[in-house]
């Protein structure tokens, strides 16, 4: 989320899709659900992992993750995209451009919307490995793209989210055969304790195939490091099959 060149910005800016805002709701206390429409969108595809981002300022860009891409019966198409609400756990020093326009954003409002792709280091193959994907609320719309693309190659997912607790029901309505686990004081505590007392449950991931699963780590920096290392030790991961993107990390410039 870092600042760019603005004549680099432009020419990114300049290559952007135009769209208005179709709908854009609070779907619970933490959560929201933003969706874009413009026939540009029609015949474009997208694949989990893949981020978009919106322009906020001369230089500065905020990305998110298309959830879902679908085409529309007159002629447009839409793109999905749900949002962490920031709320009063955010310092009143710590900026949320991102946060604050996809906020201000009403029906039939205009917006560009950057082209999507994903990085060498952190993107979907498509390959039999089972997936595995842990994350907090910032990995919503990962966690949908991935959950249709399985289920369209027909490969096991098993998702692991860590959520705020007034949004856990609203997160297990959107994604019924994921784990759902209320968030602790700490950052990525409830999901060390959920993998610790789940290691057959991980190592059995893949067995029958004899194949060993993939692990995609999103969210929280810290968090990321430490799950990938219990992923290593615990349960046999060779490094090579983790992938990992942090969003966020403490005292950092938010969404």
């Amino acid at each position: 989320m870092g600042r760019t060149l603005g004549l680099i910005a432009d020419r990114v800016d300049a290559a952007s899709h135009e769209c208005e805002v179709a709908a854009n709701e609070v779907i619970s206390p933490g959560l929201r659900r933003l969706v874009l429409r413009s026939p540009e969108l029609v015949g474009l595809t997208t694949d989990p992992c893949d981020v978009t981002a919106f322009r906020v300022s001369r230089t500065d860009f905020r990305h998110y993750t298309p959830a879902l891409l679908d085409e529309t019966s007159d002629g447009s198409a839409e793109v999905t995209i749900v949002v962490q609400r920031h709320g009063d756990g955010v310092a009143d020093d710590v900026p949320t451009p991102g946060h604050d326009l996809v906020e201000a954003l009403t029906a039939d409002d205009d917006v560009r919307l950057c082209q999507w792709s994903s990085t060498r280091a952190f993107h979907w193959t498509t390959e039999e490995r089972p997936v595995l994907l842990l994350g907090d609320a910032t990995v919503i719309s990962l966690a949908l793209a991935m959950d249709r693309r399985a289920r369209a190659e027909g490969r096991d997912l098993m998702t692991v989210l860590e959520v705020p607790a007034p949004d856990v029901g609203a997160v297990r309505g959107l994604l019924p055969e994921a784990v759902v686990v209320a968030a602790g004081d700490e950052p990525g505590s409830a999901t060390d304790a959920w993998l610790a007392v789940n290691l057959v449950a991980l190592r059995a991931l893949g067995r029958q195939g004899a194949v060993e699963p993939v692990a995609h780590l999103a969210g929280h920096g810290p968090s990321i490091q430490r799950h990938r290392a219990f992923l290593r030790e615990h349960v046999g991961l060779d490094r090579r099959s983790i992938r990992t993107q942090p969003y966020w990390a403490p005292d950092k410039a938010g969404l």
